[in-house]
């Protein structure tokens, strides 16, 4: 294992609260929210609806998308990729057509895919766990077919107050006693998970080699659903 691998190992462990069977947890049972009705209608909405399509999902976790779409689409072929052991230890019943591959997103290099051999792929929740998004978005410029789909969601920039407020709903910060260690979890949590704000998220597709062409606000303002087409 390259040192680079080790250390976004330990930062995304640190990153799940330093415990990865709870994070995993929370990840499989938040996985109905995050992929409701309204994220299929915007998957099929910005999706190809051509058969035989390969998909990929970019820190796929215990690849439950990946898993959902075989059902619906056996003749696709899907590549999930994911470096956390613990959500790697969660992919239990793999399907014949999904393929999970582990490779650390902060440095893809160009071999992970072939050029031009992505038809869609889907970024959930991923970007603000990385140290930059750009080599990615470049590696997916390179990969993802002129004209194939990027569906990104991810937390955008909030308040700091209504980041507190909506963690705490219950504390009265002018009265209530605050635990330090809450209090560096919580300011830890905030700078990591509210990194960029939806116009950036778009530019720096743009910027990319992508034509970002929707764009939705997501529970209250705090995350964004984005659809991309490669150039």
């Amino acid at each position: 294992m390259s040192e680079d691998l080790e250390n976004t190992r330990q930062f995304l462990h640190r990153h799940h609260g330093g415990d990865g069977h709870r994070a995993a947890e929370r990840t499989m049972t938040s996985h109905e929210r995050n992929h409701d009705e309204g994220f299929w209608a915007f998957w099929r909405k910005h999706v190809s609806s051509e058969s035989e399509l390969h998909v990929v999902d970019l820190g796929c976790g215990p690849a439950l998308f990946l898993k959902q779409l075989a059902m619906q689409h056996p003749e696709y072929r899907l590549t999930g990729i994911e470096v956390a052991p613990y959500m790697l230890a969660r992919i239990e019943d793999k399907p014949d057509n999904l393929e999970i591959r582990i490779a650390d997103l902060n440095a893809p290099g160009e071999e992970v895919f072939p050029m031009d051999s992505i038809d869609a792929c889907l970024a959930n929740m991923l970007i603000h766990e990385l140290f930059q998004p750009m080599v990615l978005f470049q590696r997916l410029h390179h990969w993802i077919k002129p004209g194939g789909s990027l569906i990104l969601t991810d937390n955008i920039r909030q308040p700091l107050e209504q980041f507190l407020r909506h963690r705490f709903p219950a504390t009265d910060f002018s009265k209530d006693s605050l635990s330090p260690q809450d209090m560096n979890d919580s300011f830890r949590d905030y700078f990591e998970h509210n990194r960029y704000t939806a116009d950036e998220f778009a530019r720096l597709l743009e910027l990319a080699g992508f034509e970002v062409t929707d764009q939705q606000r997501l529970k209250e303002g705090r995350a964004t659903r984005i659809a991309a087409r490669n150039t």
